[in-house]
């Protein structure tokens, strides 16, 4: 069964909508893979994870990272990446114009007679 959404939770803009809280020294951080093999792109979720990003698609995260931190973030995925076929994206974004963002999500309703 999946989860029921409201109407307003809908359509989310801005940086508030996905309740990140900026530090002095960071900036906000997109992360982007493309890798072929199954076990080589779960860890490199759990390296996105372990840096604190949030997931916002199945191989994508965001959040605020420092630049050595983002840096250190970069090596790993590299490392990660070392025999397997595959393509990491590391793009910071400044806070202005994150606050263009926009997110539609759309989800069938459900009957209940299933």
């Amino acid at each position: 069964m999946g989860k029921i959404i409201k109407k307003h939770e809908m359509i989310k803009t801005g940086i508030n909508a996905l309740d990140l809280v900026g530090r002095p020294g960071e900036v906000i951080v997109y992360v982007f893979y493309d890798i072929e093999e199954d076990k080589v792109r779960n860890r490199a979720a759990r390296i996105c994870k372990d840096f604190g990003l949030e997931r916002t698609q199945f191989s994508g995260f965001v959040g605020y990272l420092s630049k050595n931190k983002r840096e250190e973030l970069a090596l790993r995925l590299r490392d990660n990446l070392e025999g397997a076929n595959g393509k990491v994206l590391i793009q910071p974004v400044c806070e202005k114009d994150f606050r263009e963002y926009k997110e539609y999500i759309e989800f069938a309703e459900e009957d209940g007679n299933e």
